[in-house]
């Protein structure tokens, strides 16, 4: 009688401990956050122990993404899918896909976007890949993209990688080696420290150039760009890099301990712009990184590579320019001769041309300008005709329309706003360059029926020139 009372206090103990630790606080904060957060994990070892996992992957690492649909975890070398389900306090992490073969994507990169699943690159059996793969939700099984080129990457302290959630791309530097690692000369000179930009929904491969600066590992994504080294961000989007302030990275290194007692960091990630930093135990910091923190360097974070015209797109460039310097010599030569022939009076000493100023209006060029035009993308340019139909009719529009026109109304709140304000300031931006007025091109103007929201117009001095923009026909 006494051993079952003992037993069952142990088991009710044991039990206790379990459920409050269950999981490290690192974990638990990541859970617990609301939306998605880019994982940045430096685990060889796993974090969690699973029994139907092969020995041979302990120490493969396991890695994890965070996206309104939960927290999940991948061992690397698999295609396996596990997610995190609390219930009654309890933690258990429980298979979702139905893959079966293994051993092909050791130290790849796993990510999402929005909701999709997607693993990047990596190596097995002395063989490395560039592939692209994204989870099927109906067979729970890994496709492959189709990719315009193949750049290989997997995961070294030295390549350097980003997102860009806003525009679905990944960053990243390519390794420059041969598919088969076993080859003694497999080195590709060409490929080394240079950066590309994969467009995730096309599959569109684009060379960015040649990076300045080598071993810039990538520790977190934070609204100010891709935290490097502990000491540096890059901005990747607008080429910028900047050092950080003397008294933040006292805080980061403070945080990772020092050298007779460092703090195992298995985890980083930022949730707006605070970093957190934590381990498989109890360790977990929070650094918070402000605009003042950041000193701007003076040279880009890559140099960007010449754009090689191609052959046919050649030809059809020297051919227009002919053209048009055939047209304008004719049109030079047409306003001279009736320059010449036109009538001229002397009055009061001084020469004057007869001809009225509706008989120049007549000589003068009405043709829209091929460049106006060029201006902005086609998605820029729906955007803008959009709101431009709606000020005609003297009303504005909402942030629920242009999400709708824009194609981001099925998208979270956060990437909608993302969306939004870059497209919009990005018409703005381009239609500065031609605009003589002080307000922009699209304006907004907070909503009546909801202060927290704003609604959009386009600003009455810059009606003309959004028509010439969009071709419409000017009084």
């Amino acid at each position: 009688m006494r051993l079952s009372i003992l037993s069952l206090f142990l088991c009710y103990a044991i039990s206790g401990v379990s459920q409050s630790n269950g999981i490290p606080p690192i974990i638990s904060k990541l859970y617990h956050t609301p939306g998605s957060v880019i994982v940045f994990s430096y685990l060889n070892s796993n974090l969690i122990e699973l029994p139907d996992l092969p020995k041979n992957f302990k120490y493969t690492g396991q890695e994890l993404v965070k996206n309104n649909k939960g927290l999940f975890l991948q061992p690397l070398g698999t295609g396996r899918l596990y997610q995190l389900i609390e219930k009654d306090g309890e933690y258990n992490w429980k298979r979702i896909d139905s893959t079966i073969y293994t051993g092909y994507n050791f130290r790849s990169r796993f990510f999402s976007m929005d909701t999709t699943f997607y693993s990047f690159g990596g190596e097995g059996f002395f063989n490395a890949n560039g592939n692209l793969r994204y989870f099927n939700n109906y067979s729970k099984e890994w496709d492959a993209a189709n990719l315009s080129k193949t750049i290989l990457w997997f995961s070294l302290s030295e390549l350097f990688h980003a997102f860009d959630t806003t525009d679905k791309s990944l960053y990243v530097e390519s390794l420059p080696r041969h598919h088969d690692l076993h080859l003694k000369e497999n080195f590709i000179a060409d490929l080394e420290h240079q950066l590309w930009k994969l467009d995730i929904e096309t599959g569109i491969w684009q060379n960015l150039g040649k990076i300045t600066e080598e071993k810039s590992v990538s520790f977190a994504q934070t609204p100010f760009g891709m935290l490097v080294k502990f000491s540096r961000i890059v901005d990747v989007k607008n080429n910028k890099v900047y050092q950080l302030s003397k008294s933040l990275k006292d805080k980061i290194y403070t945080a990772l301990g020092t050298s007779s007692k460092p703090n195992e960091l298995a985890y980083s990630f930022c949730i707006d712009s605070t970093l957190f930093l934590g381990g498989t135990g109890n360790f977990i910091d929070s650094i918070t990184i402000s605009k003042a923190d950041l000193i701007e360097q003076k040279k880009p974070f890559y140099i960007p590579t010449e754009r090689e015209i191609p052959l046919g797109e050649r030809e059809i460039m020297i051919g227009s320019i002919i053209i048009l310097g055939l047209a304008c010599v004719f049109l030079l030569a047409k306003n001279k001769k009736k320059g010449i022939s036109q009538p001229v009076a002397i009055v009061g000493g001084v020469q004057e041309n007869i001809s009225h100023e509706n008989d120049k209006r007549e000589t003068q060029v009405t043709f829209r300008s091929g460049k106006l035009m060029e201006l902005l993308n086609e998605r820029e340019k729906l955007l803008l005709e959009f709101i431009y139909k709606h000020s005609l009719d003297e009303r504005l529009t909402t942030i629920e329309e242009i999400n709708k026109v824009i194609g981001a109304s099925q998208r979270s709140a956060e990437v909608q706003k993302r969306l939004r304000s870059d497209l919009i300031g990005s018409i703005n931006d381009k239609l500065e360059i031609v605009s003589d007025s002080k307000f922009n091109v699209i304006e907004k103007q907070r909503s009546e029926f909801d202060k927290r929201s704003f609604e959009y117009f386009i600003h009455p001095e810059q009606m003309e020139l959004t028509e010439k923009v969009l071709g419409k026909k000017t009084n």
